[in-house]
C-alpha cells in the first residue's frame, strides 16, 4: 500500500512538473493580452485593486478604452487583484493572474489523480485519466492565461472527487465530513465563478440524485447536524452574492456593456440564420476545433501530428464513454453507476448549452460563442472514464497500447508551448516581441519597393529580426536585405539571405550581431531586394489596419480597436498602411 501511494504521489508529481513546463512555456511565449479576453479579465482584476470590487457598471479596457464586456462573477479577480495590493506588486498583476492560475490548474491535478486513484486503485489508470487533462492544450493555455476558466474547472473538480467519495468509494465507518466540505468549496468556487460553472453543478447534482436515488438516501440520513450547517452555510453565500449583485446592478450576471453576439447584431442586422442541422453541424466542428488547437489573439505555433493524436485519443474515449453507457444498461450495480450519471450530466450540459447558442443565433446572426472551454467543468468525469476503462481491461497488449497513445499525446502536447524555445537565439534573448498576426500582402518586393516597419526598442540591444515571408511557392534567386536606420534615416544595421534559402510561409532569420540601440526609442526596419523580378521575388505578409464600425466609432461601446503592433506601422512604398508586417524581434 505505501509504494502504490508513493506511485500516485510520484505520478502526481509528474504530471503537476509537466504542466509547469507547458505553462511557462507559454508565458514565455506569448505577452499577456494574447490569450482569449485576457485585456478584459485583466481590467476586472484591475478595478480590484483601485476600488476592491469589479466595475459591473462603468469599467474599461485597456487598450481601446471601450466598456467591458464580461459578466463573470467576481470569485477569480477578487483573489488576484486582493493578492495583488497584498504583495504591493500591483504592476505585475497581469503576471499574478497568469501564476494563480498555473496553481489552480496543479490543484486540479492534484485533485483529479487522487479521485482517479480512489476510484481505481491503479497507478496505470492514474497516468492515463490524469495525463489526459495535459493533452488538451486549452486546458493548459487557461492555466497560463488571465482567465476566470481554470478556477471553474477546479470548482467542478471538487465537487466531482467529493461526490464520488461520498457515493461510490465511501467507507460506513468514515466520516463523510470531508467530502461535505470538498462539495461545498468546489459548489461555491464554481458558482461564483462562471455562469457555466453553476449550470454544470446544477446538471451534476441533478443526475446523481435521479440515476444513484437510493444510495444518496442512505448518505442524507447519516448527514450530521454539524454538516447541515456547513451545507446550508454554503449556499447561503451563493444566495447572498447574487442577491447583492442583483439589487445593485439590477441582474445576476452584470456587465458594463452587452457582449460580442449584441455587436455582431447591431452591425449585421441582416445576418443568415441558420437551420437547426446546419447550426449543429456547425456547434460540433467548432466545439472539436477549439478543443483540439490552442488559439487566442494571435497565432499559436502548432503541429498536425499532435492534432492527429489528440483526435485518436478522443476517438477512444468516445468508445469508451460508449461502452460506460451500454454497461451500465445492461448490467444492475455496475461499478460505473456514477461515471454514467457524470455522462449524463455532461449530455444534459451540452444539450442546454447547444439550444442557449442557438436561441442566440437566432436573435443575433451570431456564431461566435462557440468554444469547447465553457465544458472543461466536465474534464475530470472524461479523465475517469479512461482511468475506470484501463482499470477493467485484462489484455496487457490493449494496456500498452493505451498507455503509448496517451504518452504520445503527452509527448507532442510540449510542442506549442515550447517550440520557440527550440532555437538557440530564444535563449540567448531576454525579451522576444512578436506580431504574429496575418492576413495580406503589398504584392512582390521588387527593384525600387521598400517594405517598413517602424519599431520600438524594448531593450538597448537588438540581437536580430525574424520576419514571416512567402515565397509564392517557387524558389526565388538573388539576395534580400533588412536594413535597421533610427527615424534620421541612419542605417544601424544590415544583414542579407540567399532568396534561395527561404521556405514559404516561415519565418526568416536576420542576424544584427547585437545592435546597439537607445530604449524605448522608434526605428525603422527596412526590406529590399535590388535583385528582384515579379517572377523572382518574395513578399512580407501583413495584417491589415483595424477599422471600427461607424455604428460604435466614437463611443465606449462594441469592440475594442487597436493598433496589432501598437508602437508603429507598417509602410509600404513610403505610404503609411496601418496594420503591422508579420515580426519576431529579439533583444
Amino acid at each position: 500500500m505505501y509504494k502504490q501511494k508513493c506511485g500516485i504521489v510520484f505520478i502526481t508529481l509528474l504530471l503537476s512538473l509537466l504542466f509547469l513546463v507547458m505553462a511557462m512555456g507559454y508565458i514565455l511565449s506569448y505577452s499577456p493580452g494574447v490569450f482569449p479576453d485576457e485585456f478584459a479579465h485583466m481590467a476586472y482584476v484591475g478595478n480590484v485593486m483601485d476600488r476592491g470590487f469589479p466595475n459591473y457598471s462603468s469599467g474599461t479596457i485597456l487598450p481601446g478604452g471601450k466598456l467591458n464586456y464580461l459578466n463573470h462573477p467576481a470569485l477569480y479577480y477578487l483573489i488576484v487583484g486582493g493578492l495583488a495590493n497584498f504583495l504591493d506588486l500591483q504592476g505585475m498583476y497581469a503576471m499574478i493572474g497568469r501564476y494563480v492560475n498555473m496553481l489552480i490548474s496543479i490543484l486540479i491535478i492534484i485533485f483529479t489523480c487522487r479521485m482517479l486513484y480512489s476510484a481505481t486503485k491503479s497507478k496505470l489508470s492514474t497516468f492515463c485519466g490524469g495525463a489526459f487533462l495535459l493533452v488538451i492544450p486549452m486546458f493548459v493555455v487557461s492555466g497560463s492565461a488571465v482567465s476566470n476558466d481554470q478556477i471553474n474547472v477546479l470548482g467542478c473538480t471538487l465537487v466531482l472527487h467529493g461526490l464520488l467519495d461520498i457515493i461510490e468509494t465511501h467507507k460506513d465507518n468514515k466520516s463523510i465530513t470531508y467530502s461535505v466540505i470538498t462539495i461545498c468549496i468546489g459548489g461555491i468556487i464554481a458558482a461564483l465563478s462562471k455562469a457555466t460553472g453553476s449550470l454544470a453543478i446544477v446538471c451534476l447534482l441533478i443526475s446523481v440524485c435521479l440515476f444513484n436515488f437510493s444510495k444518496l438516501s442512505e448518505v442524507i440520513k447519516k448527514i450530521t447536524f454539524r454538516q447541515w450547517v456547513i451545507i446550508i452555510s454554503s449556499l447561503a453565500i451563493i444566495a447572498i452574492y447574487y442577491l447583492n449583485i442583483y439589487v445593485v446592478y439590477g441582474r445576476f450576471y452584470p456587465a458594463p456593456q452587452g457582449n460580442p453576439a449584441l455587436w455582431f447584431a447591431v452591425d449585421h442586422p441582416g445576418a443568415k440564420r441558420l437551420g437547426l442541422t446546419e447550426f449543429i453541424v456547425n456547434f460540433y466542428q467548432a466545439n472539436l476545433v477549439t478543443l483540439t488547437i490552442p488559439y487566442g489573439h494571435a497565432a499559436i505555433s502548432d503541429n498536425d501530428i499532435r492534432i492527429t493524436v489528440l483526435k485518436t485519443i478522443l476517438l477512444m474515449l468516445v468508445w469508451m464513454t460508449i461502452f460506460v453507457i451500454v454497461k451500465k444498461l445492461s448490467v444492475t450495480n455496475s461499478c460505473f453507476n456514477l461515471t454514467f450519471s457524470f455522462v449524463i450530466a455532461f449530455a444534459c450540459f451540452i444539450i442546454t448549452y447547444l439550444f442557449t447558442i442557438r436561441q442566440l443565433h437566432i436573435n443575433t446572426g451570431y456564431l461566435g460563442a462557440m468554444q469547447a472551454r465553457y465544458f472543461f467543468g466536465f474534464l475530470p468525469v472524461f479523465s475517469l472514464v479512461i482511468a475506470k476503462i484501463i482499470a477493467i481491461i485484462k489484455n496487457k497488449a490493449v494496456r500498452v497500447i493505451l498507455f503509448s497513445l496517451i504518452v504520445s499525446g503527452l509527448i507532442t502536447a510540449l510542442y506549442p508551448p515550447l517550440i520557440k524555445f527550440s532555437e538557440l537565439r530564444a535563449w540567448k534573448s531576454l525579451t522576444i516581441v512578436e506580431q504574429p498576426l496575418y492576413n495580406t500582402g503589398y504584392g512582390y518586393l521588387t527593384k525600387g519597393r521598400r517594405f517598413e516597419q517602424v519599431i520600438e526598442a524594448d531593450s538597448s540591444t537588438l540581437i536580430g529580426v525574424e520576419l514571416m515571408l512567402a515565397t509564392f511557392a517557387r524558389r526565388n534567386y538573388g539576395v534580400l536585405t533588412l536594413e535597421l536606420s533610427d527615424q534620421a534615416g541612419k542605417v544601424i544595421a544590415s544583414n542579407t539571405v540567399r532568396l534561395e534559402t527561404l521556405k514559404d510561409n516561415k519565418y526568416a532569420w536576420f542576424d544584427f550581431h547585437q545592435a546597439a540601440l537607445t530604449k524605448n526609442q522608434k526605428y525603422n526596419l527596412i526590406l529590399k531586394c535590388d535583385e528582384c523580378t515579379q517572377d523572382n521575388a518574395i513578399t512580407w505578409w501583413a495584417v491589415k489596419k483595424e477599422y471600427e464600425s461607424t455604428i460604435f466609432l466614437l463611443t465606449k461601446f462594441g469592440p475594442g480597436v487597436g493598433g496589432i503592433y501598437p508602437k508603429g506601422n507598417a509602410y509600404v512604398d513610403g505610404k503609411d498602411v496601418g496594420g503591422a508586417f508579420a515580426f519576431r524581434l529579439y533583444f
